[in-house]
């Protein structure tokens, strides 16, 4: 199985070809506001230096992130399964990043992808990085107390550990899609089917649980944008 796979939910952009568990090629770009730039250009870089291979699936991070990035990553992905008349497989982009980070870390931990306005788009996850709770958004003080003290991945973690009370563990800055073509490798060779389920979008800049709730469970998702909160911009009302 030749898996391209693909991450735009964090500042970084990454591409990743895989043959089976076999990485043949992978580019990471951290920049937060050339994703759209950068994308298709790295695609068409991993496919070459991949060999050209017949892609068979296409996987995509599908977030939580922001909005903007989300589009580039999931719209793309749509493309080129429609184009090359392949599956395309959704991965929540935490789910990813627990996956790297379960390598190296003992017991609990959180990761933590930013959602600007002071916030983190965040999930908790056990010692195998199976997701206990989340996806959701929250100021780091909000944050049960018991969590804030775990572990936690990613670079806006980082920068707020004096508010989590948590260790530093730097080793996973951001979705990365190696993983994600891990992720959904594991998964599909387990016999797992893409979920039916369209989480529902919560109130606007704040986390009721919707979500959460429906993807509880799940792991191969629908290859759209999984927001968490509502976007700034909406369509103008009467």
């Amino acid at each position: 199985m030749v898996m391209l796979a693909m991450d735009t939910s964090s500042p970084a952009t990454s591409v990743a070809v895989l043959d089976g568990d076999v990485l043949l090629a992978h580019e990471v770009h951290v920049d937060a506001r050339s994703h759209a730039e950068v994308l298709a250009v790295m695609v068409r870089k991993v496919l070459k230096a991949a060999g050209e291979p017949k892609v068979s699936v296409v996987a995509v991070g599908v977030g939580p992130g922001a909005y903007t990035g989300l589009r580039v990553g999931v719209s793309s992905a749509q493309a080129y399964g429609l184009a090359w008349n392949v599956p395309v497989v959704g991965v929540c982009s935490l789910d990813a990043m627990a996956l790297a980070a379960a390598d190296s870390v003992e017991g609990a931990f959180a990761c933590a992808i930013d959602a600007r306005r002071k916030e983190m788009y965040w999930a908790y996850y056990d010692a195998d990085g199976q997701r206990l709770a989340g996806p959701h958004v929250n100021r780091p003080g909000e944050i049960n107390a018991e969590i804030r003290q775990l572990p936690w991945f990613g670079d806006i973690a980082a920068a707020y550990l004096e508010l989590l009370h948590a260790s530093a563990a730097d080793t996973v800055a951001y979705p990365d899609a190696r993983d994600i073509a891990r992720f959904a490798l594991h998964h599909l060779q387990a016999g797992e089917v893409i979920t039916n389920a369209r989480a529902e979008l919560s109130l606007h800049g704040h986390d009721d649980g919707t979500t959460a709730s429906t993807l509880e469970g799940h792991h191969l998702l629908l290859p759209y944008p999984l927001y968490v909160r509502r976007p700034d911009a909406v369509e103008p009302t009467k």
